[in-house]
């Protein structure tokens, strides 16, 4: 048998069981990716919107995307249909069944999907047909291309709304037209029944086509499995012939047998991806291959007289049962714990021992370390940076020509007053205006080769945003250090930024403090200026000639000068740094906003890991699983995990270090880390590289502690039961039990014999137990109690499981008819209901009104035998005149009347049916036929009673049958001819007459 699997999922039922399935698939790889079962799956979904796929957290397994790939999902939007409707011939694979074209007329522009009308749902599905057969064509292709050929489809979906239920029938003859060799390519269908009083259903006294939509799908599909349903190809509108549409179909109710009732929403669409999925896993389960191919019975359908093949026997039910380590759930609930941790790390960095890392961080005077000389030297904040006494930007930085002021000037005026006084053409008296001339012309022209010291800064002031630019990326490079390494939390390094923004704006204001304080020095300096300056104009001759004191004078007189020229470029440097100081503010508050925006994420994501902690190993277990564990032992190991310091600072740095990759190799700065991750991604990969560490973790701490993960099912429940075997014998019972079928039966309808066709169902239970070499003689004896509590009249398979921490029961309940459902009844209602509205009749049903569909239900002994008489009395009345032809009032054409007495005087009702053979062929309302049925007897009680007159009638019968004997060219195999020659008895015993010899 091939392993390839497609699923195919049609509308939003659909899309949750695929759903559900890729995380069945994804939970049950092993710590290296491998999946336990061979089985090849692909997916292919069909909707009408993307509801379903836009949920996108409920696509992950611990953070990782599940999410299908684009060629795996087709949305079928609903294109106009007023040009179908109008030009129907140019449209040949819907032009055989939109008739009658005006029950469209509800639909409306903007009408969302096919809004729970099968009829319109299959023309959505039309108008994409192509674009689903070649998806099909394409994913059949990418499974064989793997290596085995052959393909066993799962088409599932819901039978309720008008997506799936009107999709179902042609995606299944359309896969079957496409692959028609029905052994290679097995197309099973599982089918969600329409819940009883569901809250989808507003009116439920009237007539929902909830209920409604699930019955007529149910007949058509019946009808395509015994034959008498083939639906048109959309494609091109040709007729489909094919024996075998379908292999199985399976139904799914929200109740199973035992009346225990599930979750439509979220715990169906989980048993039908486990039953799929553990079906591929466990193989030797002989008994399910023969249900699905129903090989138990020869007969496997029902038959009518009047309808031959009437009700396939290819429907089906299944039941699940696990018990199971939930290792996955343990492995998510550390996981997501230790993910928790990790965060905290990164937004904290404050360990408690004993703890772990807590969500609050650790007190420091960051006012007082962002104000050490060190600090602002190594994040370019010093007055020296802000004022470019030295450079800030590497070009500057590297121009060996920028010297402090008071470095500068004093080289200045160290060189130019020697100068000024070796030079004998420069008066004594003149040297003072010399160097303030020569001074000046560096101050203005030449300071730092651009122009002078205002231009300078004016010149520079137009790259004060590439400044602070630097800065702010400098200092980031430096903070987003520290967090790599781990030696600084976020919340440090926001406190930390929030610390510097205030130095800054202290600093601020000093600048501008020490700005307003500049003039009265400049005044200072030059009023001491002035004064020597006097004094050295008083020297006289002796002054000048014996002691130099002119000189001396100089000397002073340059220091002044250099001190004054240095507070003049101090004072433009003050200005500079005042103008640059908000620039760089705004540079550290953005900075601010990075570290922000990521802390933020992460307390987002910490709240996802303590929820997702939260849901796990905590709420009662399922209908369809029981769940053992330890929740001790898990807690120890947790416990054990987060409180070792040592091995947590390594495994968050690992974390940390995978986050940081998320951006690319070489990532500086908290900018691109933001630029590059999300919030998903951020859960995603805390996640996976959480449940990595987990897996890692806990081989090295269980080799001290009891092992919580790759635990055996069978040494747990040896630990429990090995004791106790009346409680074994209880539990192996239990399990039986409520692996019940998800569906409830009609016992009184499986009773019953119908026709020729066996009463009662094939079961067939497949019992799964994982080898367990620990405890062999314990395995032994569970196996042995699972053989002696099996039931007889199911056949029973036990085998060895693939999987070490799950025992898994399977039933399957085969050779259905769809009558033993006991939810039909009550969906019948509700179809009967709306037959009697002409539009939603046809709006049920693919083609036509579903009237000539074989019946669900079979017949009664006492409504087998009513019908049987249903055509005699229908002879019998026109041979009596009670039905005959007249001409109608209006159209003068020929119609078909009943005329009996009604309350004493006559009365006549139309009858449908062009010809007597058409009259006694259509199906007649009960209350018609019961009232022919009446007055035929009245007046064969009343005015037949000799044999001469019953003679007489008879002869009436035989002379018809002969006319129509001679007018079909004396053919006796003519099908009017035949019909009426077998009404030979039923007339004889409808008037009464002794049965011929």
């Amino acid at each position: 048998m091939s392993n390839n699997h497609l699923i195919v999922g049609l509308g939003g039922t659909g899309g949750k069981i695929i759903r559900q399935i890729k995380k069945t698939i994804e939970r049950n790889k092993d710590a290296d990716g491998a999946s336990v079962s061979d089985a090849h799956f692909d997916f292919l979904y069909i909707d009408t919107s993307t509801d379903e796929l836009d949920k996108r957290d409920e696509w992950k397994v611990l953070g990782k995307d599940i999410e299908l790939d684009r060629g795996q999902v087709a949305i079928n939007t609903a294109s106009n249909i007023r040009p179908v409707l109008d030009d129907p011939g140019s449209f040949p694979g819907m032009q055989g069944w939109i008739e009658p074209r005006a029950i469209f007329d509800f639909v409306k522009p903007g009408i969302a999907g096919a809004a729970q009308r099968r009829k319109l749902g299959r023309m959505v599905f039309a108008q994409n047909a192509s674009k689903f057969v070649k998806a099909i064509e394409e994913r059949v292709h990418d499974l064989q291309s793997q290596g085995k050929t052959g393909v066993t489809i799962h088409v599932v979906c819901g039978l309720a709304g008008g997506t799936g239920s009107g999709s179902v029938v042609d995606a299944v003859a359309q896969i079957r037209h496409l692959l028609p060799e029905h052994d290679k390519y097995r197309i099973l269908i599982y089918a969600f029944l329409p819940e009883k009083n569901s809250k989808r259903v507003k009116d439920v006294a009237g007539f929902s086509n909830y209920y409604a939509n699930g019955y007529a799908a149910l007949a058509e599909l019946n009808a395509m499995a015994v034959g008498k349903y083939h639906p048109i190809n959309l494609l091109d509108g040709t007729p489909m012939a094919h024996d075998v549409y379908f292999n199985g179909c399976y139904l799914i109710n929200n109740i199973n047998e035992h009346g225990i009732q599930f979750e439509v929403e979220s715990e169906l669409p989980t048993i039908v991806a486990e039953f799929i999925y553990q079906k591929t896993l466990n193989k030797a389960w002989e008994g399910l291959h023969r249900a699905e191919k129903g090989e138990n019975d020869i007969i496997n359908f029902e038959t009518e007289d009047d309808v031959g093949k009437a009700r396939a026997k290819l429907f089906l039910s299944f039941g699940i049962k696990r018990v199971v380590v939930p290792e996955q759930e343990i492995k998510e609930f550390l996981a997501y714990g230790f993910a928790e941790q990790a965060s905290r790390q990164l937004m904290f960095n404050n360990f408690r021992q004993g703890e772990g890392y807590a969500d609050e961080a650790l007190e420091k005077d960051w006012g007082s370390e962002v104000r050490k000389p060190e600090v602002l030297q190594s994040l370019l904040l010093t007055d020296a940076h802000l004022m470019l006494e030295t450079g800030i930007l590497d070009d500057d930085v590297k121009n060996s020509n920028w010297k402090p002021p008071q470095e500068y000037w004093k080289q200045i005026v160290n060189r130019l007053a020697p100068e000024i006084k070796a030079d004998k053409l420069i008066e004594e008296t003149s040297w003072i205006d010399v160097l303030n001339t020569r001074l000046a012309k560096v101050f203005d022209d030449t300071y730092r080769t651009m122009g002078g010291v205002r231009k300078f800064y004016e010149v520079k002031g137009n790259a004060r945003l590439d400044m602070a630019r630097h800065i702010g990326r400098h200092i980031e490079k430096e903070l987003f250090g520290r967090w790599k390494s781990g030696t600084a939390s976020l919340l440090q390094l926001r406190h930390y930024t929030d610390a510097l923004v205030l130095a800054l704006d202290e600093k601020q204001d000093i600048v501008l403090e020490r700005i307003a304080k500049m003039p009265a020095a400049l005044q200072g300096i030059q009023q001491r200026n002035t004064e020597l300056s006097a004094q050295f104009n008083k020297v006289g001759f002796l002054g000048k000639h014996l002691t130099d004191k002119r000189g001396g004078l100089f000397a002073d007189i340059a220091t002044q000068h250099q001190d004054l020229y240095v507070a003049r470029t101090t004072l433009e440097g003050l200005r500079f740094a005042s103008t640059l100081l908000p620039f760089v503010k705004e540079q550290l508050l953005t900075l601010r906003s990075k570290i922000d925006e990521l802390h933020q994420n992460l307390a987002v994501a910490t709240d996802q890991f303590n929820r997702e902690k939260a849901a796990r190993l905590g709420e009662a277990d399922a209908a369809y699983q029981k769940r053992i564990f330890d929740m001790g032992a898990i807690t120890a190991i947790f416990k054990a995990m987060v409180s070792d310091e040592v091995s947590q600072a390594a495994r968050t740095q690992r974390v940390r270090q995978s986050l940081i990759n998320l951006a690319g190799v070489e990532v500086e700065s908290f900018e691109k880390l933001n630029r590059s991750i999300s919030l998903g991604s951020i859960i995603g990969m805390l996640s996976q590289e959480s449940a990595r560490i987990v897996e890692l973790a806990h081989g090295e701490i269980a080799k001290n502690l009891p092992p919580v993960l790759h635990v055996n099912i069978v040494e747990r429940l040896q630990k429990q039961y090995d004791a106790n075997k009346s409680g074994l014998k209880q539990f192996v019972q239990s399990l039986y039990d409520e692996a019940g079928s998800t569906l409830v039966f009609n016992k009184t309808e499986v009773d019953r014999k119908v026709g020729n066709a066996s009463p009662g169902v094939y079961e067939t239970v497949g019992v799964f137990l994982p080898a367990c070499e620990h405890q062999k003689a314990f395995r032994a004896d569970l196996e042995n109690e699972f053989k002696s509590q099996r039931d007889s009249a199911s056949s029973t398979t036990i085998s060895v499981g693939q999987m070490p921490n799950q025992i898994v029961i399977m039933k399957v309940t085969a050779l259905m008819p769809l009558r033993y459902t006991e939810s039909l009844t009550y969906l019948k209602r509700h179809y009967d209901g709306l037959l009697t509205d002409h539009n939603e009749s046809y709006l049920l049903h693919g083609e036509g009104n579903g009237k000539k569909l074989p019946p669900l239900f079979a017949r009664t002994a006492n409504e087998t035998m009513a019908r049987g008489m249903r055509k005699p009395t229908l002879l019998v009345a026109n041979l009596l005149q009670m039905i005959k032809q007249r001409p109608n009032r209006q159209s003068g054409l020929l119609e078909w009347v009943f005329i009996a007495l009604e309350d004493g005087l006559p009365s006549s009702k139309v009858l449908a049916g062009a010809s007597l053979h058409d009259v006694m062929e259509t199906e007649h309302s009960i209350d018609l036929q019961k009232a022919i049925e009446k007055e035929v007897a009245r007046k064969i009680e009343v005015e037949f009673q000799h044999i001469d007159q019953k003679n007489s009638l008879f002869k009436q019968y035989t002379d018809l049958a002969t006319q129509r004997f001679i007018a079909a060219g004396e053919d006796d195999q003519d099908p009017e001819f035949l019909a009426l020659r077998s009404l030979r008895d039923p007339v004889r015993a409808l008037i009464r007459m002794p049965q011929a010899n």
